[in-house]
């Protein structure tokens, strides 16, 4: 079945079942008068198991077998450029292998397609319908939220509203970029909801949502698990590729669940009883260090990096194997992972396409990844890190009180391992030991305090990027400055275990880690002028960029908080490096302020604080993608506009924002490419208005929907700036509701 006629199925399934709620009005309106008041803190529904489930973990009942399938929803309302990179993200990796289902966007995202039956829900045909579910939006714990509110309202909360309803029926799944949605009591109030369901995969802190496809949780995720990582790796993995400073967790039913494994058809069995284990983990790295602003004479260097070619990546890429104990040779083994067979039936996902940036080899215990330009690396332990022998064997050892290795001792294994092989990376200074834990309780008792029931795990060392620069201060001196270089690809990290009877093979008298994430991009200082310094850039002043974040947010910060936010306040400013995540094109660090922002949210009143980053100079911020004023409406087949800012103007001259700066790499000669589709941006440009590429005004035929009711259709602007070196591109999303007509034949004579 091809993409399109995916989602015309999708879509035609959707249409169908909407017809039915039509006539069950009343009986709606009946149940969302009778839903319980949300409260924060809402404590999971106790009580015995369901009469139909029983106590010890059994068989599912209703799995359907055959293909893996996939569904998608995105609901931010203000943030439907990240919501639909995050979905499309989803897809790229598993395109050819899991069947996408259905992929809803903000309107169409309801949060009856996660609610029971019971209060007017139809989880079991959506959510509970496909092996793998994802969303993407707002959250708080235990909730994530819905910007359309008239299914029934404008939120999912556990454990009520999903109590022991997913997983009944093909669910094994659900992963959710959104904020907090596992934190505190959400842990023990999700957990409630499951029923045979095998993981559920969230966040304990605020997640980052990004407005490029190839920079987000969902797209590395879906990468780990194309190459045989179990589904908790996979998580973590894209969560220490894609964030930087989150918290990231996953719930399991069994233990076993945590071992999941989609490309080699290995899976825990469907179960329920009364109890959950769960994995924390910090995807960490420093903050940026405080920079005395006033002293920065408005110009500040910025750094050309240094691009491997194919015979350089080939000969790093073999070096790193051959520490790893891995084959050079870009393979994924089909052997066996964690000892289990492929099932003959279902064959494991096509190879990596040939555009792929990344270089991997997998046998049945090790895996390694490289970014092939960049040279930054992944490598894990997939048969020791984030598994189901790890977490009972840490929990045993907490239970019998066994200590572990101290922090010191982890960090002396993690030097001397990265100086032996000359992985200690340039500029790299220890920052912290932090600790991966796992846990378990009894369904239906208060999670409010995680850390009490929490056993250590493995410890992560972290290191943090620091950049010594020559910088011409406001006196018109030369002043040496540190920069703290950011970003999800400034990360050195050496993973070890916990245990010291875990601590797995030694390499010359050096303990193996478990995993190692480095390899940051090197730097090259251009030559060529009579200085032979750095290049530089203008930036802008402290008071313009907070009134730019605070006017645009999404549009212009590296990195979008999908919090549904009532209030900022922006408590401190500082400026940092930039380095973007492994496959991702940057041809320069450039400069970053970093905003400390409290946030309000909407829905609880909750207070967070955390850090957003927006480039300091026009230069480096993404181009202008702005659709002017969109229809409301449109009738089917008949033409319809659209209107795009022009993105070689300032805001303010679009009428945008008060910004009267041009946002573009060479803002004298400023090129842009300008694609208009029909649907989500895609790679493949599957969905892409081809008449209307280059042009800021885009007229076409409205689509035509058989529906009984009104629906709306998306239309999405790329705006990619051909100038830059940093594949410095941004898009915005219209949705238009579509009003089907009736139409007359013509008359004539």
């Amino acid at each position: 079945m091809s993409h399109i006629e995916i989602l015309e199925w999708a879509d035609l399934r959707r249409r169908t079942l909407r017809i039915g709620f039509l006539c069950m009005g009343a009986l709606l309106l009946m149940l969302v008068a009778a839903r319980p008041a949300f409260a924060q803190g809402n404590e999971p529904v106790a009580g015995p198991l369901p009469a139909s489930v029983a106590a010890e973990p059994n068989q599912g009942l209703a799995d359907d077998g055959g293909s893996w399938e996939l569904g998608s929803e995105g609901s931010a309302g203000n943030l439907t450029t990240a919501t639909a990179a995050e979905r499309y993200g989803m897809y790229y990796w598993l395109n050819g292998w899991f069947v996408r289902r259905f992929d809803f966007n903000e309107a169409l995202s309801w949060e009856t397609d996660y609610k029971r039956a019971a209060l007017g829900g139809n989880e079991n045909a959506w959510t509970d319908s496909v092996d793998l579910s994802f969303y993407v939006g707002h959250g708080s714990p235990g909730t994530f939220t819905f910007d359309n509110a008239s299914h029934n309202d404008a939120w999912l909360s556990s454990a009520n509203d999903c109590d022991t309803s997913w997983g009944d029926n093909d669910n094994e799944w659900l992963a959710l970029t959104s904020c907090q949605v596992l934190s505190g009591t959400g842990l023990g109030n999700m957990a409630q909801c499951m029923n045979r369901q095998h993981l559920i995969l969230g966040f304990v802190s605020n997640a980052s949502a990004h407005n490029n496809w190839w920079e987000t949780q969902s797209y590395h995720f879906g990468r780990y698990m194309r190459f045989g990582y179990n589904m908790t790796q996979s998580w973590f993995n894209a969560c220490d590729i894609a964030q930087r400073g989150r918290v990231a967790r996953v719930i399991a039913e069994e233990t076993a669940c945590f071992n999941d494994n989609p490309y080699f058809s290995s899976v825990c069995s469907d179960s329920y009883d009364n109890d959950y284990y769960w994995y924390t983990h910090n995807c960490g790295t420093a903050s940026a260090s405080t920079i005395p602003l006033g002293q920065l004479g408005g110009q500040l260097p910025v750094f050309q990096l240094q691009s491997l070619n194919p015979d350089e990546a080939a000969s790093r890429f073999a070096d790193l194997a051959g520490i790893f104990n891995l084959s050079a040779t870009e393979v994924v083994d089909t052997s066996t992972v964690q000892g289990s067979a492929i099932d003959a039936e279902d064959p494991p996902p096509p190879k990596q396409p040939e555009n792929s940036p990344f270089l991997v080899s997998t046998n049945e215990r090790l895996a390694l990844q490289m970014d092939k330009v960049s040279g930054l690396y992944q490598f894990t332990n997939i048969g020791a890190l984030w598994t189901d022998n790890a977490a009972r064997a840490a929990m045993s050892a907490n239970a019998a009180g066994v200590e572990g290795i101290s922090d010191d001792s982890a960090r002396r294994n993690a030097d001397a391992f990265l100086k032996e092989y000359g992985l200690y990376s340039d500029g790299a200074v220890f920052y912290e030991v932090i600790t991966d834990t796992t846990g378990t309780t009894a369904r239906g008792l208060s999670t409010a305090s995680v850390a009490d029931v929490e056993a250590p795990a493995n410890l992560q060392v972290i290191y943090t990027r620091l950049l010594p620069t020559a910088i011409v201060n406001a006196a018109g001196a030369t002043e040496q400055i540190t920069f703290t270089v950011v970003g999800p690809g400034a990360k050195l990290k050496v993973y070890q275990p916990y245990l010291q009877s875990a601590a797995g093979d030694l390499v010359n008298g050096n303990i193996m880690p478990l995993g190692v994430q480095g390899g940051w991009r090197p730097i090259v200082v251009p030559t060529g002028n009579a200085s032979a310094q750095a290049l530089t850039t203008t930036i802008v002043d402290t008071d313009t960029i907070k009134a730019l974040y605070l006017a645009l947010d999404d549009a212009v910060t590296m990195n979008s908080i999908p919090l549904d936010i009532l209030k900022r306040e922006i408590l401190a400013v500082t400026i940092a490096y930039w380095e973007a995540p492994a496959g991702s094109q940057q041809g320069e660090l450039f400069p970053v302020y970093e905003l400390k922002v409290r946030f309000t949210e909407k829905l609880t009143n909750a207070v967070t604080e955390d850090f957003v980053y927006i480039p300091a100079s026009p230069q480096y911020l993404r181009p202008l993608a702005k659709i002017l004023n969109p229809p409301i409406e449109a009738t089917s087949g008949i033409s319809v506009t659209f209107t795009a800012a022009d993105p070689a103007k300032s805001p303010k001259a679009n009428g945008v924002a008060d910004f009267d700066f041009v946002f573009a790499y060479d803002a004298a000669n400023p090129k842009f490419t300008i694609k208009w589709y029909l649907g989500d941006v895609s790679s493949d440009g599957a969905n892409e208005i081809a008449a209307c590429e280059g042009l800021l005004t885009c007229t076409f035929k409205a689509p035509t929907d058989e529906g009984d009711k009104p629906e709306p259709f998306t239309v999405s602007l790329l705006v990619r700036d051909d100038t830059s070196p940093n594949a410095s591109e941004s898009s915005d999303v219209a949705q238009v509701t579509l009003n089907t007509g009736t139409y007359l034949p013509a008359i004539t004579k």
